[in-house]
């Protein structure tokens, strides 16, 4: 029996790099739209329903969409047993609902025209302006 030659190791190791060199390079390639995170926020006439933001929902988890396409997610209100319709999954530290401040995209004022601070926000889960914790967490917005 003849011993194998370090030339057809070497050989069929780099036809095995070429491969994978050649289909890193295909998949890399590929249109952003075949990727399963590159979701294009569904048509108004969609699978998932057109909803309101921070209307109140039933099924935490499902997810829905704005008039506008923007996709969004029944959400739990934390402290509380109800669920509301917010551009993030995670909990919403309150009830975008049932807020005693309004907010501009600058700012958030209690009626008396006093400035809310960022611990009492709802923050960008609820359409507001961002708070600092929003600024330091994963929700911020990418620049």
């Amino acid at each position: 029996m003849r011993p194998k030659t370090r030339i057809g190791r070497v050989g069929s190791r780099l036809l095995g790099a070429t491969v994978g060199a050649a289909a890193l390079f295909f998949a890399a390639a590929a249109p952003a739209a075949a990727l399963p995170w590159a979701q294009v926020a569904p048509a108004a006439d969609g699978p998932n329903p057109q909803v309101e933001l921070h209307s109140y929902c039933e099924e935490p988890g499902e997810v829905g969409h704005l008039a506008d396409g923007t996709t969004v997610y029944c959400s739990a209100v934390q402290g509380s047993d109800s669920f509301a319709w917010s551009y993030y999954s995670e909990p919403l530290p309150m009830d975008p609902n049932t807020r005693d401040y309004v907010c501009d995209s600058a700012s958030c004022a209690y009626q008396d025209g006093s400035t809310v601070p960022d611990e009492q926000r709802c923050g960008i889960q609820c359409g507001e302006p961002p708070t600092t914790g929003d600024v330091e967490t994963h929700l911020a917005p990418r620049p």
